[in-house]
């Protein structure tokens, strides 16, 4: 054996063994989602939400959620890519653009192990609360280990379907959103808009957008054309 591999060897029967190994350690953190958490301020909210994600920021209506993930020792979990990490509707009832792409964590999570939603989901249809995501685990409650579905209400113009390429329309107050806002949307919508000559029109929580919630006037009318504006809002490709 030359000098030089003589000496190589020396050093490595030297290292520590923590350090021989540190490169493949045995210790690899996998998401725990009863001991994560997940909390938002506040009682309940309502945001409207578009596929072009132009709608109201989570942060907007004082809504950003903050997640801290934990292993099953209950240590944080650094590091974890914005990608990883996503919203969904509690009910199944969001048509995310670009499935989880539509609604990512603000960043990585940091020492802690927490991140923050605070941007708009780009997506379409309604549902009545969201779920976390953690690489592909629902974050569950803290205490009870049950899916916590946080109290935020999504609401979007994009509820019905314009046909081929998309989905199959469907009638009435069935959920069929197609990823853009097109005159399907606004003939679905003018139905529960009440006016002079539709005075009985019925109330539908998926159409209400605007304060004061509860009922569905002008007010959600305005928001609603601005999604429409003529062409339709849709995800972006």
């Amino acid at each position: 054996m030359n000098r030089a591999l003589r000496i190589a060897a020396v050093v490595v029967m030297c290292l520590p063994l923590a350090l021989l190994f540190s490169a493949h350690p045995a210790y690899a953190p996998i998401v725990d989602p009863c001991k994560s958490a997940v909390s938002v301020s506040g009682s309940a909210f309502i945001v409207l939400v578009c596929p072009k994600g132009d709608g109201d920021a989570l942060s907007s209506v004082g809504a950003t959620i903050t997640l801290t993930v934990r292993d099953n020792a209950g240590v944080g979990v650094a590091g974890i890519p914005k990608t990883d990490m996503w919203l969904v509707g509690c009910n199944d009832g969001l048509l995310l653009c670009g499935g989880s792409q539509g609604s990512l964590a603000d960043r990585a999570t940091n020492a802690l192990g927490q991140t923050t939603f605070s941007n708009e989901p780009n997506a379409g249809g309604c549902d009545t609360g969201l779920y976390v995501v953690a690489q592909g685990i629902v974050i569950q409650q803290s205490g009870s280990c049950v899916p916590y579905c946080l109290p935020i209400a999504s609401r979007s113009p994009d509820y019905k379907s314009a046909g081929a390429p998309g989905p199959a329309p469907c009638s009435g107050d069935v959920r069929c959103p197609d990823g853009k806002v097109s005159m399907a949307d606004y003939n679905w919508f003018i139905t529960h808009l009440r006016r002079a000559d539709s005075p009985a029109a019925t109330y539908f929580a998926c159409a209400d957008y605007a304060q004061p919630f509860g009922q569905i006037s002008l007010a959600d009318y305005s928001k609603f054309v601005v999604h429409y504006a003529g062409t339709g809002h849709a995800c972006p490709l």
